[in-house]
């Protein structure tokens, strides 16, 4: 079980880091760095190996409590979204809640 909750953790926070607007500004401050930290952080197939890495760590450690239980909340989470995730991609059409796009919302706060 642990290593699915790890490979889902890993698989949203690479996401997260390569698709996610809040990251933009430090994934563009990365872009422009130089070396193997750089290629690093611009590769999501080697990013996914140390970020699955440092997950199947928190999970598995018990040496430092804080941290595994710490850990251990923060890569849950992360596996807990990526579920939802592919839970809404999968009943997208099933879903009750209507897609409102930026031109769908007028000033009134209403869909128009």
């Amino acid at each position: 079980m642990d290593l699915i909750i790890a490979t889902l953790a890993t698989w949203q926070i690479v996401e997260i880091w390569h698709h996610s607007s809040l990251m933009a500004p430090l994934r563009a401050r990365t872009e422009m760095w130089t070396g193997k930290l750089g290629e690093l952080l611009g590769c999501p197939w080697c990013l996914s190996i140390w970020v699955g890495m440092l997950c199947g760590v928190l999970l598995v450690s018990e040496d430092a409590f804080w941290l595994s239980r710490v850990g251990s909340i923060a890569v849950y989470g992360f596996a807990i979204s990526r579920l939802a995730n592919l839970g809404n991609d999968v009943f997208k059409s099933y879903c009750r809640t209507p897609h409102v796009t930026f031109e769908d919302w007028d000033d009134t706060n209403s869909i128009g």
